[in-house]
């Protein structure tokens, strides 16, 4: 297997369900990003990056990070209209207060510095959650996938007590499908997923476990 630390971090896509695209908010705008971070609650924590609740003042880093899609074929789709990220953001705050441990996250480096986005999302329809990474192209090949993905699966796994999480990603984009490798998701083939093909993986609690273990903190 390659190095996993050479591989670009980019599992999947964040979409706005179309059922709380007229949601209402919560929260509230604050005057400054720096502002808004000291009042969120912060997640564990890897050595180099931390993960914060993300916020309305957020829209425009979130907007041009899903803009990546337009010059990067390998991502799946994301949308970029403030109105649709919004809605993104109204449904996250959504799981914050009533899922137990699902939502998205931004990562930050510890001067503070916008890294990108993880989350546990559930799968429409179903009881099943799906793992998203999205980080700015400045961050690939620099560790931040595995340190992010392994606090994600750990979060699924240890706090949410999920029995098995999914992840997605273009066909053809074998760095992610190395990342889902090296963490013990099993292949499960080509799907249809958010109207686009793509491959499917699969990771349950029990091969955590034995994986989580061996892998270097």
């Amino acid at each position: 297997m390659s190095d996993p630390s050479q591989t670009e971090p980019l599992l999947g896509v964040l979409e706005s369900p179309r059922s709380t695209a007229g949601g209402e908010s919560r929260g509230h705008v604050a005057t400054g990003a720096s502002m808004a971070n000291a009042t969120r609650p912060v997640l564990p924590q890897s050595r180099r990056m931390r993960l914060c609740e993300v916020g309305y003042e957020d829209i425009p880093k979130l907007s041009s990070l899903f803009a990546q899609t337009r010059m990067y074929p390998l991502l799946l789709d994301s949308p970029t209209r403030f109105i649709d990220v919004a809605a993104i953001v109204a449904c996250v705050q959504r799981l914050y207060a009533s899922s137990h441990g699902l939502g998205a996250w931004q990562a930050e480096a510890p001067d503070g510095a916008f890294i990108g986005l993880f989350s546990l999302l559930p799968i429409e329809g179903t009881a099943d959650v799906e793992i998203h990474v999205r980080l700015k192209p400045e961050a690939w090949g620099r560790w931040y996938a595995i340190e992010g993905t392994r606090l994600l699966c750990q979060r699924a796994f240890e706090v949410v007590g999920l029995p098995r999480l999914f992840g997605y990603c273009h066909p053809d984009h074998q760095r992610v499908r190395r990342i889902m490798s090296y963490f013990g998701f099993r292949d499960l083939g080509l799907c249809e997923h958010r109207r686009q093909m793509a491959h499917c993986y699969e990771l349950d609690a029990e091969t955590w476990r034995e994986r989580g273990a061996t892998l270097a903190h």
